[in-house]
């Protein structure tokens, strides 16, 4: 039982200090990137220290091979720095177990981590190959073979796994729950100016009608007019301001990987697939199919088009989206299938024009927003539907061409 209890405070040490960091990251909206960085660094070292500090070894005279998961989670990052400070601290550490072989450490054990990570981008690969290297070197360094050592190496592995899985699926779900935000922030921007534009026409309206009705003979009414069309005017000023106060939609293209985007959008609402009890089809290619985009507005787009296929299926048993790619000579087409309830002609034609929705709590913006991305990105999109068939939704993207 001690073992256990043991485990389990290792593992809270570890996880602890990552948990924290995600939740702050996760409430924080005025972080930047040089702070989440100088954050994440922060808990990296948390992680070290009290690992050194309060961790137990599950045998005498064995070092504490969790020590090494800070390190597998900077490899992860691909923080050069944190990788090299982390390497360093950890050798510090082991320095009391093997002080004579530290040269040889430094060189044939975590130099050779490094160079490996340079060859290897998936997490779980790397892992397992730390984790075998580790058990090797330990067995070199302690001369002999041992349950102890595969113990601790088993231990490490599984921990390792763990940590980084729960890592990974929860910066999906930020990412996700950040990009639906984007989306319905997108949306509330749309829905303001919409509501000002009618506004302004307001006090627009008012002016007309007392200048239509001037008759520069009558000085009183003039006199009596012109405070009130002041009035009218500056309430269109402040209007006007509110109107150039609003944050534009910026499209900041670079050049990426379709194909990786989309995994990632589909990893990332995998809950929402299974919670809805809808059957995924992705027939999307590992090849890397290269475009000029905006990596977060394209993202929300196909997010904006899942959920809509997700909601449109959602009282169907044996609902079904299918999610595939096709090249048409200088385009890649993004098809989105669905199973679901369709959509009727009528409502087909008026689908991209803002503000028309059939939802009861819906804006009409989203398949409207998602019109103008793609089309700042020179693309199409498309809609095809029968109604209690299915609705296909085709975005169609210019590829980048080759230099």
């Amino acid at each position: 039982m001690k073992i256990f209890d043991y485990i389990l405070l290792d593992v809270t040490i570890i996880v602890m200090p990552l948990m924290i960091y995600l939740l702050y990251t996760a409430y924080n909206k005025t972080l930047s990137k040089e702070e989440n960085n100088l954050i994440f660094i922060l808990t990296i070292f948390s992680q070290i220290y009290f690992t050194i500090k309060y961790g137990h070894s599950l045998y005498k005279k064995m070092p504490l091979f969790i020590i090494d998961i800070p390190l597998l989670i900077s490899y992860t990052k691909k923080s050069k720095p944190l990788i090299f400070t982390s390497s360093a601290l950890i050798l510090l550490y082991y320095y009391q177990y093997y002080s004579n072989y530290l040269i040889f450490t430094i060189i044939a054990e975590y130099i050779i981590y490094y160079l490996i990570s340079l060859k290897i981008n998936k997490p779980n690969t790397y892992i397992t190959i730390f984790c075998i290297l580790k058990t090797v070197f330990t067995i070199i360094l302690n001369q002999k073979l041992n349950f102890e050592i595969i113990n601790s190496s088993a231990l490490l592995y599984i921990i390792s796994i763990f940590v980084i899985y729960l890592l990974e699926k929860t910066e999906d779900m930020l990412k996700l729950h950040k990009s639906i935000k984007e989306i319905e922030n997108d949306k509330q921007i749309k829905t303001s100016l919409f509501k000002i534009t009618h506004e302004i026409k307001n006090p627009i309206a008012v002016c007309k009608g007392y200048l239509d009705m001037y008759n520069e003979n009558k000085i009183d009414d003039f006199k009596k007019h012109v405070p009130i069309l002041k009035e009218e005017i500056d309430r269109t000023l402040i209007l006007l301001e509110d109107f150039l106060a609003m944050n534009k939609q910026k499209i900041n293209k670079d050049i990426l990987d379709i194909n990786l985007l989309l995994e990632e959008v589909i990893n990332n609402m995998n809950m929402l697939f299974i919670k809805n009890g809808i059957k995924l089809e992705s027939e999307i290619s590992e090849d890397e199919i290269y475009i000029n985009g905006d990596y977060n507005r394209l993202t929300q787009v196909f997010i904006n088009i899942l959920k809509n296929s997700i909601e449109a299926s959602e009282k169907n048993n044996n609902a079904k989206i299918k999610i595939w790619t096709q090249i048409d000579k200088e385009n890649i087409n993004i098809y989105v299938k669905d199973n679901g309830v369709g959509i009727p002609k009528e409502i087909l034609n008026k689908i991209k024009e803002p503000f028309y929705t059939t939802k009861v709590k819906g804006t009409g913006l989203g398949v409207s927003l998602s019109s103008e991305i793609i089309n700042a990105h020179k693309g199409k999109l498309k809609y095809e539907s029968k109604e209690g068939k299915y609705t296909t939704v085709t975005v169609t993207l210019p590829l980048e061409k080759a230099i």
